[in-house]
């Protein structure tokens, strides 16, 4: 199955600082990696069949399987077109072959 990958999206870490009570507080967001990426938006029957009533632009993202993608979570985000994405989901395509991300837009 062949995949287009003519975007790119960036992953992306949480930032944190220790305060002097020694609590971790999130700073702000970190650059990890670039990857090559299909980008596929949601339909809004997709999003009515998922229970989803709320108005956001939700995505599929496509990308190829590394150890480094594979172990990108909810934690973490991607920015793609200069906005950042929050990562709602992701699952293994093929054996070892692809990632696909879910994600909804961070306005």
């Amino acid at each position: 199955m062949g995949r287009r990958l003519d975007r790119t999206v960036t992953f992306l870490e949480a930032a944190t600082s220790k305060s002097p009570t020694g609590n971790k507080t999130r700073t702000g967001w970190n650059e990890l990696f670039p990857v090559a990426a299909s980008y596929q938006a949601l339909s809004d029957g997709e999003r009515w069949r998922a229970g989803a009533v709320e108005q956001k632009a939700e995505a599929r993202f496509t990308v190829r399987y590394s150890a480094r993608s594979a172990a990108i979570l909810g934690a973490n985000r991607l920015r793609f077109e200069g906005a950042d994405w929050e990562i709602t989901g992701s699952k293994e395509i093929g054996r070892r072959r692809w990632i696909e991300i879910t994600a909804w837009k961070i306005r």
